[in-house]
């Protein structure tokens, strides 16, 4: 078994590995482009989305990792992260903090979406706030439908396949790729996060997205396998879905809550942080050791 990352036999250069992987993708990203123009030139609707996004998902994201992992080392497996597993412990640690998250969570996405801009840069922020009204609009035509199998069909394809997907491309492959010349895992995280959360072009969502991503990054440094961060993808993808259609199914009024519990006591938010801490420092404990434990059967 390969111990670190800086251990895999690796084809060409560092600046080569990241250019092939970013040539890749914008190859990926102009067939992508033709084959969803083509879905949605009969109008956009809640199935067409639906079919751009399976096609987004598989073109743009998993099809550049694996090709450029194919491409860059005999042990593309190895360079996904996807030929280890995770543990039970750890799947309910993650369970565990994104439950105790939600106060600090909801906060965060609270304040990310009352931030306002200077007076003479109120033209930008009114582009940015169409932008995003555009792609809420998007994402509402794209979960649409109020019936169990709407919700079903949904998470399918938002929570597991986007998570999968998501986690594929900017982890298993952006992230590891960095992480594989002199970039500290650190930097890696924190720059694949940023790019991560820049992509989905939601202005006033940026700073809750970008510590996502950070933690998905964390959990893929900490286990070595890019199911744990899957799965706390998929958890959440798949209660951002729920609540959504909870909303539409019983209204505003009467929603799940999930989307704003905790959000304006203070107490509950230090307490979800200090929480928060705690099941990371779990976590990190429980991966380093399921670590050593691997490496001492080799």
């Amino acid at each position: 078994m390969i111990k670190d990352l800086k251990d895999l036999a690796l084809r060409y250069g560092y600046p080569q590995r990241i250019l092939i992987f970013f040539g890749i993708t914008l190859m990926s990203l102009v067939i992508a482009a033709i084959i969803m123009g083509i879905v949605t030139s009969g109008g956009v609707s809640t199935l067409s989305l639906r079919i751009s996004t399976l096609v987004q998902d598989v073109m743009l994201f998993i099809l550049p990792a694996v090709i450029t992992a194919v491409m860059v080392t005999p042990y593309p497996g190895e360079l996904l992260a996807i030929n280890r597993g995770t543990s039970v412990n750890l799947l309910i640690i993650v369970v565990l903090t994104f439950v105790v998250s939600l106060p600090s969570m909801n906060a965060l996405v609270a304040w990310n979406e009352s931030l306002t801009l200077p007076a003479a840069l109120s033209g930008v922020e009114q582009w940015m706030r169409e932008s995003e009204n555009a792609a809420k609009g998007a994402v509402e035509m794209l979960l649409g439908g109020t019936s169990v199998g709407d919700l079903v069909v949904s998470i399918l394809i938002v929570g597991v396949l986007a998570g999968f997907s998501e986690e594929i491309f900017f982890r298993g492959g952006l992230q590891r790729l960095l992480a594989s010349g002199r970039m500290s895992p650190h930097a890696a995280i924190w720059l694949t996060a940023f790019i991560f959360s820049s992509f989905h072009v939601q202005f006033f969502g940026f700073f809750p997205r970008l510590l996502l991503g950070a933690y998905f990054g964390y959990l893929l440094w900490w286990s070595r396998s890019i199911w744990l961060p899957v799965f706390a993808h998929i958890l959440n993808n798949s209660t951002v879905v729920y609540a959504s259609w909870h909303n539409r199914v019983y209204g505003e009024g009467e929603g799940s809550g999930l989307d704003t519990f905790g959000a304006e006591s203070v107490w509950m938010i230090l307490l979800s942080i200090m929480f928060v801490a705690l099941c990371l420092i779990a976590m990190k404990k429980i991966s380093d050791m399921r670590v050593r434990n691997n490496e001492n059967k080799y």
